[in-house]
């Protein structure tokens, strides 16, 4: 299905639709066109044709400014009980443009103030990761978008390890961790992550990305290290089990000790042997 370009009606798109929302969408996608081409823009109906509910695109000069949106309280309700609608009627492209024009916005809208969690289950059951990656690149180049990325990565990631989708989980974590990267990868994904990974038979990927955990100065405990434990006696390996395990009790409640040290030293030991 491609993104909107042409004339949108909104009343196709959900049984029962909220008019009042109408005359915000537009503006919103007038804000996003003109940001993002240089060639065109949304144009806003006129207050005449406001009660046709659609918007449409016409070109217009490179040197035209974007007028400033300010969503309300109101505007966000109506867009959180739309986004749903749409991924729940095959409409999943119109919710990741939707979203994506209300993350950009004048001024954005607070982190916690638009649910994500519906539009990162409907991604992740997506055959591939040509939609995901491509919002995740989009919000990526927009400063002001930054605040929502690590919700809605960590939504996506907890989605895709519910699925048993192990490597487009990775995908998205490694895409969390590259250089310039804007999220800030916590305790949360870690937690989800390194279960998902172990549950799996994934042991090896799981201790590498334990690495990174304790690296960040997380440390695991409780349930997340006896998984851990459990996994590598799974996998015959006892004594390294059993040197883990001591080594992450050593260092729980203080993550900056030597003792984390050595427990890297010691992952890195078990990750070089189990690679060759």
């Amino acid at each position: 299905m491609k993104p909107w370009k042409h004339t949108v009606h909104f009343q196709t798109l959900i049984s029962h639709p909220s008019k009042s929302i109408i005359p915000a969408i537009p503006s919103l996608f007038h804000q996003h066109h003109c940001s993002s081409s240089s060639s065109s823009s949304s144009s806003v109906p006129s207050s005449s044709q406001s009660s046709s509910s659609s918007y449409t695109t016409s070109s217009s000069s490179s040197n035209e400014k974007p007028n400033p949106t300010t969503l309300t309280q109101q505007d966000l309700t109506k867009i959180n009980l739309l986004i749903p609608r749409l991924c729940l009627t095959d409409h999943l492209n119109k919710a990741i443009h939707l979203t994506t024009t209300a993350l950009l916005s004048t001024p954005p809208p607070p982190p916690a103030s638009l649910s994500l969690s519906i539009l990162a289950h409907s991604l992740a059951s997506q055959p591939d990761m040509s939609l995901p990656m491509s919002l995740l690149t989009v919000l990526r180049h927009h400063p002001q978008s930054h605040p929502h990325l690590t919700p809605l990565t960590t939504l996506l990631l907890t989605s895709y390890i519910k699925r048993n989708r192990r490597r487009e989980a990775l995908k998205v974590y490694h895409w969390m961790l590259r250089p310039g990267s804007p999220c800030r990868v916590g305790k949360t994904v870690y937690g989800v992550l390194v279960p998902g990974l172990c549950r799996a038979g994934w042991v090896l990927e799981a201790l590498r990305v334990l690495r990174d955990m304790l690296a960040l100065g997380f440390v695991p405990v409780g349930g997340l290290r006896e998984r851990v434990y459990r996994s590598l006696l799974m996998e015959a390996r006892v004594k390294q089990a059993v040197d883990l395990d001591k080594a992450l009790c050593s260092c729980a409640g203080d993550a900056n000790a030597d003792s984390v040290k050595n427990a890297i030293a010691l992952l890195d030991s078990i990750i070089e042997d189990w690679s060759e």
